[in-house]
């Protein structure tokens, strides 16, 4: 393994260290209230079984209520992002995020060819950005493993990365003595991958548009559109005809915002996931993967399926309407005794559960 190689490995090592401690420090304090059981007494039920857990926002004004997590919540409700999807681009409040997408696709179309052609001429000065990724087999099954720079950045908005997140999410979890909060991003992360991708998928099914790696040596500047291609022809030639929206930039887009709606409190996890987001919009470009108007659909399509699925899990209540409750009692007890047996003192321990 060269030089370059070991310290890419440990930056991402100490980035993933980094990203563990900081949502290790992000759960927030719990306090009593005495008013919760007189007035609020189904949540103070539900609380004291441990149904819902409560975190204190960092405005120490908000309450987030999170719910015990079921394995089978990431299933269940990918139905309701689809309709929730529908639903979000008709209703007349969200008509100017609609036009803002579609506008923004349709102001970019022109200028593909041109965009295409100088992210592929920045990537090679780039050193190969505008190459084909490369990947090896890890412990010879799965070919995950990056060889370069562009190949990790490209695997950043596939589904492994995301899957990644998850299990770290449900690491923390556990760890944290079934930190709600955590385990139900965890949930959140796999629901995302699901919803985000047959979305996706059926829109490339409906407008058929060819990617810059077959449309570039076949002539067709932007790309030729062919839509709703039979399902036969698709699954032998997909360069041709799935382009239009980006399913990475959509599953970044849904993964980011996932984890930044569940964790408010840390900051940096907008700025930088958005910046990531962009090395990967610019790779795909260079590497012909995508057009740049293949974007702001996915863009769209990530944030508002992301902001579905989280706040779906999330009650957020001022704090003086509800307060705290204090953690549950502990269901053991301690007690040591003394005495004397033939002239030699014993000490005995009882724990009782």
């Amino acid at each position: 393994m060269n030089y370059v190689s070991k310290t890419k490995n440990h930056v991402l090592i100490m980035a993933f260290l980094f990203l563990v401690f900081q949502l290790g420090i992000a759960q927030s304090e719990q306090h009593p209230a005495d008013s919760l059981q007189k007035n609020h007494p189904v949540l103070y039920d539900s609380i004291l079984k441990r149904k819902v857990q409560q975190y204190q926002m960092p405005d120490r004004n908000t309450v987030y209520q999170f719910p015990k997590p079921k394995i089978w919540d990431m299933f269940r409700y990918i139905p309701n992002d689809i309709y929730g999807m529908g639903k979000f681009t008709v209703q007349k409040e969200n008509l100017k995020w609609d036009a803002l997408a579609l506008g923004s696709t349709l102001a970019i179309l022109p200028f593909d060819q041109k965009i295409a052609d100088e992210a592929d001429v920045l990537g090679e000065k780039l050193g190969g950005w505008n190459k084909d990724s490369h990947y090896e087999k890890l412990f010879g099954v799965l070919n995950i493993i990056p060889q370069n720079i562009p190949s990790a950045v490209y695997y950043m908005g596939n589904g492994g990365t995301t899957l990644l997140l998850s299990w770290l999410f449900y690491g923390i979890g556990k760890f944290s003595h079934n930190d709600y909060r955590a385990l139900n991003t965890s949930n959140e992360l796999v629901e995302c991958l699901f919803s985000v991708g047959i979305t996706t998928q059926t829109l490339k099914h409906i407008t058929g548009r060819q990617s810059p790696s077959r449309a570039i040596p076949d002539g067709n500047n932007g790309g030729a559109w062919n839509p709703f291609p039979s399902l036969p022809a698709f699954q032998q030639n997909e360069p041709n005809y799935d382009a239009m929206p980006s399913g990475h930039i959509a599953t970044f887009m849904a993964t980011v915002t996932i984890i930044s709606t569940n964790y408010p409190e840390i900051k940096w996890i907008k700025p930088v996931g958005y910046s990531l987001m962009s090395v990967l919009a610019f790779n795909m470009v260079s590497g012909k993967v995508h057009w740049a108007s293949d974007y702001p659909i996915g863009i769209f399509i990530g944030y508002v399926m992301g902001k579905e699925i989280a706040n779906r899990r999330i009650k957020k209540i001022p704090k003086d309407t509800v307060g705290f409750l204090p953690e549950k009692p502990k269901k053991y007890k301690f007690d040591y005794n003394i005495n004397n047996y033939y002239k030699s003192t014993l000490i005995g321990a009882t724990l009782t559960f």
